[in-house]
């Protein structure tokens, strides 16, 4: 991966300046109020730092958020584009010149949508659910690059309500708004983060396809991007470099994600 196309999502501050040194330009922020899951920042905080600069906004926004959103517009100037969830957000910034990337996860999983929302955004992210056989297919047949997810855990489900609290309230627990929690049926664990706008939870593995990458054409890649989650930056470059020694997820690279019901 050439370091110009790595797009590498910033939860903090400190962290960037290092990513910066060793020679990354291209950062993911998190919105506060429009963003969930991940650590957000004030646009104040983040407009005036020298890089290539793009705002994950991943909440479905309601008609008070809309007109929050509103207020922002005019800041949205000083950054290179917008990988955006909610459709609103779309409706609201369609008209402008900011670059608009379609992030609507478990959505990107065929050529046909992704090709309707290319002809209006300026790109999409793949949904990381896909076998490298149907990345490849999804790339060839785009009619622009397209953002994909190398690294990171992958989000499973995101609720407006607020379960942990929820939860801890029913059973008159210690309230805790970040939890590891075990599925008993799957064996899997889940990443459990909640904040005042609902609770998402995420694959609790991280998953790593970076060594698929040959795989695929650069030339149809818009962005490589890469969650780190609480992994430190000389981690995060030892993985993009393939210098790290610990074994991660391929995700669905070899894996389709077909299920059958059975009717009794």
């Amino acid at each position: 991966m050439k370091k110009e196309k790595i797009l590498i999502n910033i939860e903090n501050i400190n962290d960037y300046y290092e990513f910066k040194k060793i020679g990354y330009n291209n950062f993911l922020f998190a919105v506060n109020k429009f963003s969930i899951g991940y650590k957000s920042f004030d646009l104040n905080e983040i407009k005036k730092l020298d890089c290539q600069k793009y705002l994950l906004v991943n909440r479905i926004l309601d008609n008070n958020d809309i007109d929050s959103f509103k207020s922002i517009i005019k800041d949205l100037n000083y950054f290179d584009g917008i990988l955006f969830e909610d459709i609103g957000v779309y409706n609201l910034l369609k008209n402008t010149n900011i670059e608009l990337i379609w992030n609507q996860n478990h959505f990107a999983t065929n050529f046909l949508s992704i090709n309707y929302w290319l002809d209006n955004v300026y790109s999409a992210v793949i949904s990381n659910e896909l076998t490298k056989e149907e990345v490849s297919d999804i790339l060839k047949s785009a009619q622009k690059p397209l953002v994909l997810n190398v690294f990171g855990k992958n989000p499973a489900m995101y609720s407006r309500r607020s379960l942990l609290t929820n939860f801890n309230t029913y059973y008159n627990l210690k309230m805790n708004k970040k939890v590891v929690i075990n599925d008993k049926v799957t064996d899997k664990e889940f990443l459990s983060v909640e904040s005042d706008k609902g609770t998402i939870l995420f694959n609790n593995e991280y998953f790593n396809i970076i060594n698929y990458l040959n795989y695929f054409d650069d030339n149809k890649i818009l962005y490589y991007l890469i969650y780190p989650s609480e992994l430190n930056v000389k981690e995060i470059d030892n993985i993009i470099n393939n210098k790290s020694e610990t074994k991660y997820s391929d995700s669905f690279m070899n894996k389709k994600t077909i299920y059958k019901l059975e009717v009794k």
